[in-house]
């Protein structure tokens, strides 16, 4: 199945993203969104792809799959002075990733903090945000949060990159529809960034519902390569973790989880 770029825009039309640009192939969506941040117009510009070429993950790492196996997607939003906030972005896009795939495949999907999207425990989704300061956002000084998504969607077994990752296709065992994937999607990252940054207490309340970390066994890696392995016990309103380590209380803002089995 084919991206239809009339219907996905007819489908999105209520919604903030009011450029939807489909791309036969680019390098990655992020950074073209990312610059063109200097233009205030940017802001509410969705550009997908299923062939990108030079994605990216976070802490510098590649996003790569074979053409037309990916629905790569960026979202540019105008977030004014709120930027106590952003690490939000990325999580609610796990969200938004979630719902997404349980409306247009019937599969539901959970979150591994702070935003890889599994089915079965296997990854099936990644996420970057990234923030560029701007002073021409229509709020005045502030600047442009690029949201990317990228959605494995037709791999086969033997085109995956790692073997904790999977596809939809794979999971569901029949064709993805990737007009309904995208438009599902992208409708609801437009409905919980509604709720971005003003009620972080739901956002957290949601992601808590979609989490299969907290409760776990995990490793947690922070910055500086320091590691512990404790009990995740829950999300707090920042999208922070939570992990209780030996009694010890850790509160985290960035890190790498790895869930580990049961004792």
């Amino acid at each position: 199945m084919s991206l239809d770029a009339d219907l996905l825009r007819t489908r999105l039309a209520d919604t903030r993203w009011h450029r939807i640009e489909v791309v036969d192939a680019t390098g990655s969506t992020n950074a073209d969104l990312v610059s063109r941040a200097a233009d205030a117009a940017v802001a509410g510009t969705v550009r997908i792809t299923t062939d990108q070429t030079a994605g990216r993950g976070r802490h510098a790492r590649t996003w790569t799959a074979p053409a037309g196996t990916q629905l790569a997607m960026s979202a540019a939003i105008d977030v004014g002075e709120h930027t106590e906030d952003l690490g939000w972005l990325s999580l609610l896009a796990g969200l938004a990733a979630v719902r997404g795939v349980d409306e247009a495949i019937g599969l539901h999907p959970t979150l591994k903090w702070p935003n890889d999207v599994l089915v079965d425990g296997k990854k099936v989704a990644g996420i970057l945000s990234e923030y560029t300061r701007s002073d021409h956002t229509s709020a005045g000084p502030g600047g442009i949060a690029v949201i990317g998504t990228g959605l494995n969607t037709t791999m086969t077994q033997e085109q995956l990159p790692v073997p904790t990752a999977t596809s939809l296709r794979i999971v569901a065992g029949r064709e993805v529809p990737l007009t309904d994937l995208a438009a599902s999607y992208l409708r609801a990252l437009s409905e919980l960034l509604d709720l971005w940054p003003h009620d972080l207490d739901g956002l957290a309340a949601r992601y808590r519902e979609d989490s299969d970390t907290i409760g776990r066994r995990v490793r947690l890696v922070l910055p500086g390569d320091k590691e512990l392995v404790g009990t995740a016990t829950g999300v707090d309103r920042s999208g922070r973790i939570i992990v209780d380590a030996d009694g010890r209380q850790v509160v985290a803002a960035a890190g790498d989880v790895t869930h580990l089995r049961p004792e």
